[in-house]
């Protein structure tokens, strides 16, 4: 609607328009109201859920940084220990010092037994791989063009080619086991990390294994990356074959100690614990590559083997083994043995057996010529065994070496068999039993002794136990008491048979004889304890028995081609 108003000043007219705006009725502004108390209602559900997202954001990243906070403490102030030692496994490590093991010597202090040193030299592929990959990002990356030109260079050095020719090792196989990707992308650490070689020799890859000392360091003066070398000894055995079975040898074990070698057999084995000593360990520093560049400390003392000085006469063991070589090979024998004394001391001058082996060469063995036979073989003695017949008889104080014993016809009956000897002796006396060798006097005066007496004395001249040597697996022998209606035991007891003797015990018993009577234990070591001398029998009927036994290689002696001329031999064949 439009209306016109004059101007009261000016008398013109004006138009004038008027809006007309409908009221708003109670039902509009109800539903308006309703509508905004529901969104204000919205408003205030979706911010208590915000609170509550925030309340759980904020509890968790408190919690991780209150466990990252309480690890922290833990071990920069409860354990500070944990990052100094994995920083050392980092920057440190430990190498072994291998003990020297103890020389075995003669009497007069020449070695039968020393050490040759060898190394083995080896390479690490994983220290390899890192430093390679290293210095290749550095010449990628690096601005300055000295820093560039000194890494070239230093790759230049890691000269696989060199390695492999200086080592006599395939080429391809270094390189396999380095495993370079020249396509990497060297600035991404964690796929350089999942380059790097793996498995069991990722660290370690022997090139040359125990090879001398010239030989590794035609390697090592190369000054090439990565390369290690670790010594050890070898045994090295002068006059081998000679020493063989009483030294021993050095075999393989479990047992790191001497480079994973034990002794084995004779005086190795014996003494194995002395001659080995305790290797080392020493704290080093590393520099690149895990390279020992400095050693830091003592870990664990080296201790050195102990030298072992032997009684044996080096000149002498070398005569005897040839001597029983000459015979062994003239009578066509498996084997022979023998064993020189000092009857005074008990001192072994000389003990060996043939066949022999070569102790530096292993492949040699076969069982049967490593068997140190003096000691550990046992045998039936036979008539070597009458002089303690005799002994036996002197000792009872029923026998003289006067006293007469008939042994014609040559020959008796004991037990339902029949004992012989070579032929008719006839009446003949003590002293001409050892040289006739007679088993029908022997058989005699057994049966004519207490039934114990001629085992007895067998066994206090040391047969049915061990000698002093105390060799590994030394065998006893055997030596048992018949009883009294046993009369044929009782009789073979006194020429020796049914009884078990070694080599040893024979040698240790007659030099007793040779020394008045007083036995000495056999020594073989001479630092060795041993118990004192006993005396078996009196010093004159042991002087008795040696001039009976000189008989033997005197004329109408059964053992007259030992005799020497200018001395005084005592024996008895058996």
């Amino acid at each position: 609607m439009t209306k016109q108003r004059k101007n009261p000043k000016t008398g013109s007219a004006t138009t004038a328009a008027s809006l007309h705006r409908p009221k708003a009725s109670a039902k509009t502004f109800g539903i308006l109201t309703k509508k905004r108390i529901k969104k204000s209602g919205a408003n205030l559900a979706g911010g208590k859920q915000d609170a509550w997202r925030y309340l759980i954001i904020g509890g968790l990243m408190l919690c991780i940084f209150m466990a990252i906070f309480a690890r922290a403490f833990y071990l920069q102030i409860v354990n500070p220990q944990f990052f100094i030692d994995k920083g050392d496994e980092l920057i440190t490590g430990k190498r072994i010092e291998p003990a020297y093991r103890g020389v075995i010597t003669d009497r007069e202090g020449a070695p039968l037994a020393a050490n040759a040193p060898l190394y083995t030299v080896f390479f690490d592929p994983y220290a390899y791989a890192e430093e390679y990959y290293r210095l290749d990002n550095e010449i990628k990356t690096t601005k300055s063009e000295t820093a560039k030109q000194k890494a070239l260079k230093k790759l230049k050095e890691m000269d696989l080619v060199r390695l492999a020719a200086a080592a006599n090792y395939p080429l391809e196989k270094l390189e396999a086991a380095v495993g370079i990707d020249h396509t990497l992308d060297t600035s991404n650490s964690q796929k350089v990390k999942e380059a790097l070689p793996k498995g069991a020799s990722s660290r370690r890859l022997v090139l040359l294994n125990r090879v001398s000392p010239e030989v590794a360091k035609s390697v090592t003066d190369l000054g090439l990356f990565a390369i290690g070398r670790e010594q050890y000894f070898q045994r090295y055995y002068l006059q081998a074959e000679p020493n063989a079975q009483l030294l021993g040898y050095m075999a393989q074990s479990s047992d790191e100690t001497q480079g994973g070698y034990i002794g084995r057999a004779g005086i190795e084995a014996k003494y194995n614990e002395r001659l080995a000593g305790k290797d080392g360990k020493v704290q080093i520093l590393r520099g690149t590559g895990r390279q020992p560049i400095q050693e830091i400390e003592q870990i664990e003392p080296l201790i050195e083997g102990e030298n072992i000085r032997l009684t044996i006469d080096s000149r002498l063991q070398y005569v005897l083994y040839k001597e029983l070589e000459q015979v062994g090979r003239l009578q066509s024998a498996r084997s022979s043995s023998g064993m020189v004394v000092d009857v005074k001391t008990g001192e072994v001058l000389a003990m060996g057996s043939w066949p022999s082996f070569n102790s530096n060469n292993l492949s040699e063995r076969d069982g049967a010529n490593e068997r140190n036979r003096p000691v550990l073989d046992v045998f039936e003695p036979g008539s070597v065994m009458k002089p303690f017949t005799v002994a036996a008889a002197l000792e009872s104080g029923k026998y003289t070496t006067n006293s007469v014993i008939d042994t014609s016809p040559g020959s008796v009956s004991v037990g339902g068999y029949t004992i012989r000897d070579g032929g008719n002796y006839g009446a003949i006396t003590l002293d001409k039993l050892i040289q006739k060798s007679s088993n029908v006097a022997s058989t005699k005066i057994a049966l004519n002794l207490p039934t114990d007496a001629i085992a007895n004395t067998q066994l206090k001249f040391g047969f049915g136990r061990k000698t002093a040597l105390d060799f590994p697996a030394e065998a006893s022998g055997r030596v048992s008491i018949p009883k009294e209606r046993e009369l044929s035991r009782r009789a073979t007891l006194s020429y020796g048979y049914g009884q078990q003797v070694t080599l040893a015990q024979l040698t240790q018993a007659y030099a007793a004889l040779g020394n008045q009577g007083l036995m000495q234990p056999l020594k073989l070591v001479k630092d060795q304890t041993i118990p004192k001398p006993t005396q078996v029998i009196s010093a004159g009927h042991a002087e008795a028995i040696v001039r009976m036994m000189e008989l033997v290689t005197g004329p109408g002696g059964s053992g007259q081609a030992a005799a020497i001329n200018g001395y005084r031999v005592a024996g008895k064949t058996g």
